[in-house]
């Protein structure tokens, strides 16, 4: 093989792998649920440069693990209620609210503190939803 077909085999295999992972990246991307909300958002006309008002479900076993997660997210500025899940079940939902612009980085970063708290507690977080804004 000749020095300028090994550049050109080199320079294939390159542009394979770097688009391999752009094919990733945008995958991941749309598979995120986040985004794909923010998506959604955005295609039903929602300005995601203003505060929407979002809400949070996160799912336990018990009331006394619902309130003990939502006595922690009140502490960090969410508004925070308590009741009966929906559908007869014994799960109780902590529906935490909080007006805030909806961006992927923040939201990314909620899911993981909700996540956390959640598992701590037995429970889930089931992600977030606001109405469109205009």
């Amino acid at each position: 093989m000749s020095m300028s077909s090994t550049s050109i085999v080199i320079t294939v295999v390159v542009a394979l792998v770097v688009g391999a992972g752009l094919f990733l990246n945008r995958a991941s991307a749309q598979t995120d649920p986040d985004s794909l909300v923010l998506t959604q958002l955005r295609k039903a006309g929602s300005n995601l440069g203003k505060p929407h008002d979002i809400e949070f479900f996160l799912y336990f076993p018990s009331e006394a693990a619902a309130g003990r997660v939502a006595s922690k997210l009140r502490a960090d500025g969410f508004g925070v209620t308590v009741s009966p899940a929906a559908g007869g079940g014994s799960d109780w939902l902590a529906l935490a609210t909080r007006s805030m612009v909806p961006e992927a980085k923040e939201l990314v970063r909620l899911r993981s503190m909700f996540t956390l708290l959640s598992s701590a507690e037995k429970g889930n977080y089931d992600g977030w939803g606001t109405p469109v804004v205009k």
